[in-house]
């Protein structure tokens, strides 16, 4: 929480290090199956939505958009596995 009572800078970072996990798995992973990329997105991705969607419930229109553009790329990187 900021000086203006805002959650937004905690959305960000755990936005952010969703993203930044999710490209990782991306890179060292190219011949993983959909199995196994969807435990790890479930493991180490999700974990971080989550603890930010805590703060989430009725908030800022653009914070719920911004978790879920993470969200949306892990579709797209699914929809590719298959």
């Amino acid at each position: 929480m900021d000086s203006k009572l805002s959650f937004s800078d905690h959305i960000t970072e755990k936005v952010n290090k969703a993203h930044s996990i999710l490209g990782i798995i991306k890179r060292n992973l190219q011949h993983v199956d959909k199995v196994a990329f969807v435990l790890l997105y479930k493991a180490l991705v999700r974990s971080h939505l989550e603890y930010a969607n805590i703060v989430l419930s009725s908030y800022k229109q653009y914070l719920i958009e911004v978790v879920e553009k993470v969200q949306k790329r892990v579709t797209k990187l699914v929809h590719d596995l298959i």
